[in-house]
């Protein structure tokens, strides 16, 4: 009878790290914490829709917009002079141009209908959820215990199943991207590049993904996966100059223009945001302060390609959101929360083998890291 060899302790990074590193790591960890529920994250700084806000189909705001342009292009009408239509009538800006979403995930709900759509997006993340799962179970240096992070996707995009949140682009964006993060291989990067590409289209925020693994293609020196992610580049930029020229001609010069995205709400902000559109939003906001720099510090603990890529997706949003976001931009959350919280599983092995090196003897030899 043979046993199964135990999960290899390499997988942790912060295993053996130094007293220094160690110290400073759980010193920000903690600093973060404290800032987040000093700083009062939580409903005051987000800004729902207003009373005077659009009203369709029993929707509001930015659900009730994206139902009517879709209703209006599954009845035969152009995208384009649909969307300039809504827009106009319900004093939504047509300026910069990009503040008319692509039409993909309108022809999508047009072509499938509202429930259809529903449909489309969840089995997306259902398929997130597994392939989360198998990659977690596929690594062998992990701890068992890895295989349940899936729930946590599946306790944030629970709002999936609701036609109002799936007309929102960035909800089907953000789990194209969970799911793309785990397809992704250094080496055969190409089911992620379909998936990503698919994002991108339905909305351009999800662009720094792409620029992320051209990044870890140009490192690894694969010349061919960085031929095909700036084919893919290129092709996107053709799209978005196609789409500039089809929003201009539907344009009037007394179309109103965006305010600019110029929120700076800084960590209170971000946090507020990810507490909103996650599952915890039912708990106080302070469980967010506390939960999302521990779901950092788990991703950075796990040595992989994938969690690298996974801790940079989420440090790239998290500086846009504190950056550019206003209050009212919180859905772009919906980005980064089905797979934030998967770093919670590893975070208990992280703060011990911190806790582990704060406190053994200094006689001890740190491990060299790699």
């Amino acid at each position: 009878m043979t046993v199964a060899a135990p999960p290899s302790r390499d997988w942790n990074r912060f295993s053996g790290a130094s007293r220094p590193l160690a110290a400073a790591v759980l010193a920000l960890l903690a600093f973060l914490m404290l800032y987040g529920v000093a700083s009062g994250a939580g409903d005051d700084r987000i800004e729902p829709a207003g009373k005077n806000a659009m009203q369709a189909d029993g929707l509001v705001g930015d659900h009730a917009l994206y139902s009517r342009i879709f209703q209006r292009v599954a009845d035969g009408e152009s995208y384009y002079a649909a969307a300039a239509a809504e827009h106009r009538a319900n004093h939504y800006p047509t300026k910069p141009f990009f503040t008319v979403r692509l039409p993909t995930l309108a022809w999508i709900f047009a072509a499938l209908g509202g429930q259809g759509g529903v449909i489309f997006v969840s089995a997306i993340g259902f398929a997130a959820v597994i392939a989360w799962r198998k990659r977690l179970i596929a690594d062998p240096d992990l701890p068992g215990y890895a295989r349940i992070a899936p729930i946590f996707i599946l306790a944030n995009i629970s709002y999936l199943v609701v036609l109002e949140w799936t007309l929102i682009h960035e909800a089907a964006a953000g789990v194209l991207i969970a799911l793309a993060l785990a397809l992704y291989q250094p080496a055969r990067p190409w089911a992620a590049m379909a998936v990503l590409s698919v994002a991108v289209a339905i909305r351009e925020t999800a662009l720094p993904v792409a620029i992320l693994f051209g990044c870890f293609a140009l490192f690894d020196r694969d010349w061919r996966a960085v031929a095909a992610w700036l084919a893919a580049g290129l092709v996107f930029l053709l799209i978005l100059v196609l789409h500039m020229f089809a929003v201009s001609a539907v344009a009037n010069p007394g179309d109103i223009a965006s305010p600019g995205w110029n929120g700076f709400g800084g960590w209170a902000s971000y946090l507020s945001f990810v507490h909103l559109m996650s599952g915890f939003r039912f708990f106080p906001a302070w469980t967010t302060a506390l939960l999302v720099p521990l779901a950092l510090l788990g991703w950075a603990a796990w040595r992989s390609r994938l969690a690298l890529a996974v801790l940079g997706v989420q440090l790239i949003y998290a500086l846009l959101l504190m950056l550019f976001a206003r209050s009212n931009n919180f859905y772009w959350a919906m980005l980064v929360v089905p797979t934030i919280y998967i770093g919670l599983v590893f975070a208990p092995a992280a703060l011990a083998a911190l806790g582990r090196s704060l406190l053994r003897s200094g006689l001890s030899a740190p491990r060299a890291m790699t």
